[in-house]
C-alpha cells in the first residue's frame, strides 16, 4: 500500500469506518447478494482505485464502512436528547426512538435542508436530482432531492466535483454534518454523514462536536 492510499485509510479510520484488508466488491463485503448497488435499499459498494479495498455506503445517515457491511445486528439505543441539526426553522424531536426534524411549511429532508417550490413535479424541474411532491393541507410543494455535489431549489448549482480521491467537506450542507467521499478523481462524489450532533472538521478531516461551519 503506497503512502497516498495509507493516508486515505487513516482518514477513513478517523471517520469511524471499520477496516479489514484486501476485499473487493466482487466478494460481496456489503452483503448485497453479488450486486454493487441495491436499487430498492440505496446500499452501494465502491472499489477504491489502486487498492484492494472497497467502501460500503448505506442510506439513512449510516456511516460508510471500509470492507464490511454498513448495517450490523447492534441493538438501537433510544436517544435521551435530540441533537440533530435541523435547519431552516426545523425542530428536532424523538419519534419511535429516532431523532427526526419536524420542518416548517415549504421545507423537507432529514434536516429540513430541502427548499420546496410551490408547484407540481414536472420534467426538467430538477436539473440534477429527483423530484418528490408533498402536500400539507391545501398546499402542494415539489422538492428536488439533489445529487451529491449539487444544490439549490432546482439542483442547478454544481458546487463540488471530485478532483482527487479522499474525503472532503460538504460546504453547502456543513450544518447537517455531511461530507464527501471520492473514490477517484473525476468520479461521482458519495455523500456521507457524521453522527447526529457532529460536523465535519475541514482542518482535521474528522467528525467532531466542536467543528464549526
Amino acid at each position: 500500500m503506497n503512502t497516498f492510499i495509507g493516508v486515505i485509510v487513516v482518514v477513513l479510520i478517523q471517520q469511524h469506518i471499520q477496516l479489514t484488508h484486501g476485499i473487493s466488491c466482487a466478494s460481496d463485503p456489503c452483503r448485497l447478494l453479488g450486486t454493487a448497488y441495491g436499487p430498492y435499499t440505496g446500499h452501494c459498494c465502491y472499489d477504491v482505485p489502486g487498492s484492494t479495498d472497497s467502501v460500503c455506503v448505506c442510506p439513512n445517515n449510516v456511516a460508510p464502512v471500509l470492507n464490511g457491511p454498513c448495517l450490523t445486528g447492534t441493538a438501537v439505543v433510544s436517544p435521551t436528547t435530540c441533537n440533530r441539526a435541523c435547519v431552516n426553522g426545523g425542530v428536532c424531536n424523538i419519534v419511535s426512538n429516532q431523532q427526526v426534524c419536524w420542518c416548517t411549511l415549504g421545507y423537507s429532508g432529514s434536516f429540513c435542508e430541502i427548499q420546496g417550490i410551490a408547484t407540481r413535479c414536472a420534467t426538467g424541474l430538477c436539473q440534477s436530482g429527483t423530484c418528490v411532491e408533498q402536500s400539507v393541507g391545501t398546499s402542494l410543494f415539489a422538492y428536488c432531492h439533489c445529487n451529491p455535489g449539487w444544490s439549490g431549489p432546482t439542483c442547478s448549482l454544481n458546487y463540488f466535483t471530485c478532483t482527487t480521491a479522499g474525503v472532503f467537506p460538504d460546504t453547502a450542507y456543513c450544518a447537517t454534518g455531511r461530507y464527501f467521499y471520492c473514490a477517484a478523481a473525476g468520479g461521482a462524489p458519495v455523500s456521507a454523514m457524521c453522527p447526529d450532533g457532529q460536523k465535519f472538521d475541514r482542518l482535521t478531516n474528522v467528525c467532531s462536536t466542536t467543528a464549526t461551519c
